[in-house]
C-alpha cells in the first residue's frame, strides 16, 4: 500500500555494495559478532539510514503525515552476524497514533528494512532470496497495522513508479480490521501450500498511484516467526501469470504498517536476494 517505495530505489543505488553472502541451514548460529555500526533512531516523515557493509537500508516512512495525529519512529540497533557469515539486523518501531474516525482506514506509515542489493534482478537470474523474520508486538491500546514482505516487480528494470510496476504484499499478521487493497472484489485465487498454510490472493488498484497490488494473506497467521525462501512467494505468482519469470524485482522489504494505535514492535530480520 506505499505510495513512496520509489526513495528506496534511489537510497539503493547509493548504497549498492559488493557483498557476497551465503543462505546457511541455520541462521541462529550460536558463534556470532555484533557489528560496529552506531545504533539510531529515526522519528522523521522520511528518516533513515543506510547500513553500509550490509545488503540494507532502515527507514521511518510516514507518508500520510498529513492525516496522522500522532508519532511514528524506527530504531536501527544493531547488525548481528554468525559464524559462517549470515548477517541479521535487530530493529524496532513505535507508534502512537491517535484513532480517528474519518481516516482509520488508512495507513499512516511504514517501518521497515529494506534491500540495498542484488535487486533489478529477473525472477529467472535469482537463485533464492532467503528470509528470516522474527518480532513481538507489545500494544498498549487498540492497534491496527500488520507485519509484512513488501515488493515492487516490473517487466522494465528499476520501474516501481509507473502504472506498469506492481506491488505484491505477503501479510505474516494482522489485526485490528485492516484488509487488503482489493477486498471488495473478493479473492482471487488461492495458493494451498506456501511456507506452511494456504493463502488467499486480493488484487486491486492502488488509487494514488494507479499501481496493482496483489496481496497474499494466510490462512494461518504467522505468530512472531517466519522462515522461507520468497522467490517460492514470486514462483507461486508466476505459475498463476501474474507476471513471468523474466520481470525485475526492483523493490524488497519488511516491515510493519500503521493505521493507528499504541504499539511497539521489536524485530530481528535476515533477507537477502541470492543471485545465480
Amino acid at each position: 500500500m506505499l505510495s513512496s517505495l520509489q526513495l528506496v530505489v534511489a537510497l539503493a543505488a547509493l548504497a549498492a555494495v559488493p557483498l557476497a553472502l551465503t543462505h546457511p541451514s541455520d541462521l541462529r548460529a550460536i558463534s556470532s559478532r555484533q557489528t560496529s555500526l552506531p545504533s539510531s533512531n529515526h522519528c522523521g516523515d522520511y528518516d533513515y539510514v543506510i547500513l553500509t557493509g550490509t545488503p540494507w537500508i532502515v527507514y521511518n516512512m510516514l507518508y500520510n503525515a498529513d492525516l496522522t495525529v500522532g508519532t511514528q519512529c524506527t530504531y536501527y540497533n544493531h547488525v548481528i552476524t554468525a559464524a559462517d557469515g549470515t548477517q541479521e539486523v535487530v530493529w524496532s518501531s513505535t507508534a502512537n497514533i491517535k484513532y480517528i474516525e474519518s481516516t482509520n482506514n488508512v495507513p499512516k506509515g511504514y517501518s521497515f528494512v529494506g534491500l540495498t542489493q542484488n535487486l533489478e534482478t529477473p525472477i529467472s537470474d535469482i537463485s533464492a532470496i532467503p528470509a528470516t523474520y522474527d518480532w513481538t508486538r507489545t500494544n498498549t491500546s487498540t492497534f491496527k497495522g500488520n507485519v509484512c514482505f513488501d515488493f515492487m516487480t516490473s517487466d522494465t528494470k528499476g520501474d516501481s513508479t509507473s502504472t506498469a510496476a506492481q506491488e505484491l504484499m505477503l501479510w505474516l499478521q494482522y489485526e485490528g480490521g485492516q484488509l487488503p487493497i482489493g477486498w471488495g472484489n473478493g479473492t482471487t485465487a488461492t495458493i494451498d501450500s506456501l511456507f506452511g498454510t494456504s493463502w488467499k490472493l486480493y488484487e486491486g488498484l492502488n488509487e494514488k498511484t494507479g499501481i496493482m497490488v496483489r496481496s497474499l494473506l494466510p490462512e494461518v497467521q504467522f505468530d512472531g516467526s517466519f522462515t522461507g525462501d520468497l522467490k517460492d512467494w514470486l514462483e507461486a505468482m508466476v505459475t498463476l501469470g501474474r507476471f513471468k519469470n523474466s520481470t525485475y524485482v526492483n523493490v524488497g522489504n519488511a516491515g510493519t504498517e500503521f493505521f493507528y494505535g499504541d504499539s511497539v514492535l521489536k524485530a530481528t530480520l535476515g533477507l537477502q536476494i541470492n543471485k545465480f
